[in-house]
């Protein structure tokens, strides 16, 4: 079934996950560890507050000295402990037998959690100055070969996150990362299902009442980095507890500061933390590993066969159309299909539209992502080119949206609205930055169909070497069993290309290419909706729908990508 036949009707949840940055809190069993010497209590250092802390070591069966890796627990930066996670013993044994020496480490608890003697409020940067001593300590121990990294989940993540980009190279930095839903801006708070909790926790943390920005960037990560940042292995999933925006900002501020020794992977669900550590162990493992060779990590899925990429590609699209309240939203859906996670830009444009001479445009967009299941993932209203990092395609007036995404393959809607009761023209923008992995296969974008210039506008770029085919088509009578209302009841299609000379036209499907386009698998179910199916060289093209005889109603724009469907 179409993408947005599962979208115009859906519900979005609102029930909180209320796991996040927690991990369980009942003691994990003992069990014979899979390799090497059951686990043991040692103490690694003392606070400044005169707290003692430990970790658990997990030593190898192979002879030694071992490179370190230490685990990292979470628990919202409030409570935890080392065995408070059995997935993230779970992951202490695994790099045990793998051959690294794995400490599991506490830290201070900031309020209402301690540590037994624990005298301070355990608040920023009292817990980070515990992972740089357990960093020092580590890489000064005897069963040390002199190498030090981190896996953390949660806010284990995030202390893994700081730890690799602050403290001194070959000290108290560590050499490689895994962050497992970490949090990288504690000053961002993007909505999200359970954004509630991400703020309480982060600015319990900070210890900062107000979502004011300055102490809460001084914590984070994301303002933090560097050119001499340590390797990270980034991973989340879409439905995450963790905000989901986290991740796709953080790796904009990577890019943004030239930081290339980082992989980042979203996966689709909600698991959170280390439950996903039997997901992502090997590829892990293999990160780690690698570094530690001073060699290249392996890449995240097996690369494309010889001379495909790039060949054929729908490498960005734009819909331009009247923005409404209510049904009257522009709603984009888009289809990412491959074997790993897209990297996307998408950005809702208005008041920069009158500069081309646009009249009525829509003076403050917003612009929101939502999942196949419409779980709100992430959502931008104003943009500023402080908080996000993707200034080559940063918008020309703030008060427009972006919004950059690392999407694993499935289906996904964006939703373009005024703010308030504001209406006007706008443009809903599809960047596909990162063509090599995986393809956008397919872009749908509903709106309001008018007269004269107020038609819908959709845009599309093909990208690499060779022609690429495509169907482009137009709904708006089948709209009405979706229950659309005042939907277009007989729609025009033009495509035209970069010089605005008209290509293919078409008003009714079964007029022309009936017999190709009923091969294709995309012909529309109503015979007064048109379609064109065409084999495009690289370039950009212009696709317009308006209403026959001056008609007006809300239609469907779409362009199919036959080649990676």
């Amino acid at each position: 079934m179409h993408i947005l036949r599962r979208k115009f009707l859906f519900a979005l949840s609102t029930a909180l996950f209320v796991g996040l940055f927690l991990t369980l809190s009942s003691k994990a069993p003992a069990a014979p560890p899979r390799s090497g010497l059951p686990p043991v209590a040692e103490v690694y250092g003392t606070a400044s507050d005169g707290t003692v802390l430990h970790w658990d070591v997990y030593t190898p069966s192979t002879p030694g000295p071992w490179p370190v890796v230490l685990v990292i627990h979470g628990g919202g930066f409030v409570s935890g402990s080392p065995t408070s996670s059995p997935e993230s013993v779970t992951c202490a044994r695994d790099l045990a037998g793998a051959g690294y020496l794995a400490l599991s480490i506490e830290y201070r608890l900031a309020p209402p959690g301690s540590l037994p003697g624990q005298v301070s409020d355990g608040r920023f940067p009292q817990q980070t100055n515990d992972v740089n001593l357990a960093v020092r300590t580590a890489r000064a121990d005897p069963r040390c070969n002199g190498q030090v990294g981190a896996i953390g989940g949660s806010a284990g993540g995030y202390h893994t996150a700081f730890a690799a980009t602050n403290g001194t190279p070959g000290e108290d930095r560590i050499d490689v990362g895994v962050c497992l839903s970490g949090a990288f801006d504690l000053s961002d708070f993007s909505p999200n299902p359970n954004i509630d909790n991400f703020t309480n926790f982060v600015t319990n943390y900070v210890g900062v009442t107000t979502a004011g920005t300055t102490s809460l960037r001084t914590a984070s990560p994301a303002w933090l980095l560097g050119s001499n940042t340590a390797p990270l292995y980034l991973v989340n999933t879409v439905e995450d507890p963790m905000p989901y925006s986290q991740l796709p900002d953080f790796v904009a501020k990577l890019d943004a500061a030239s930081v290339t020794n980082y992989q980042a992977q979203s996966l689709p669900g909600n698991l959170h933390s280390f439950a996903y550590w039997p997901t992502v162990k090997d590829h892990s493992l293999a990160f780690i590993g690698a570094i530690f060779a001073h060699t290249t990590p392996p890449p995240l899925s097996p690369p494309p066969a010889p001379g495909s990429v790039g060949a054929k590609q729908l490498l960005n699209v734009s819909t331009r159309a009247q923005v409404k309240m209510g049904d009257g939203v522009m709603i984009g859906g888009f289809i990412v299909t491959g074997d790993t996670a897209k990297r996307l830009v998408l950005r809702a444009i208005g008041p920069s539209l009158a500069q081309d001479g646009v009249s009525g445009v829509l003076g403050n967009p917003l612009l929101q992502l939502f999942d196949s299941k419409g779980v709100l993932v992430e959502s931008n209203d104003n943009w500023t080119s402080s908080d996000n990092s993707s200034s080559d395609l940063g918008p020309g007036n703030p008060a427009e949206s972006l919004l950059t995404a690392i999407l694993p393959p499935d289906n996904y809607t964006a939703i373009v609205s005024g703010v308030g009761s504001s209406e006007g023209v706008a443009l809903f923008e599809l960047y596909d930055v990162d063509p090599a992995d995986s393809h956008v296969s397919n872009i749908s974008t509903r709106g309001q169909v008018g007269t004269g210039t107020d038609v819908i506008i959709g845009g599309f770029i093909i990208g690499g070497t060779e022609p690429t085919r495509v169907v482009v088509r137009a709904l708006g009578p089948s709209l009405s069993s979706l229950g659309v209302a005042g939907a277009l009841q007989d729609p025009g299609l033009e495509l035209r290309d970069s010089n605005g000379t008209l290509l293919f036209s078409n008003d009714n499907w079964q007029s022309t290419q009936e017999q190709q386009i009923t091969a294709s698998g995309l012909a529309p179910s109503d015979p007064r909706e048109p379609a064109i199916l065409a084999t495009l060289p690289p370039g950009t093209y212009t696709a317009l729908v308006s209403g026959v005889g001056n008609t007006t109603g809300v239609s469907l724009v779409e362009v199919y990508d036959l080649e990676n469907r």
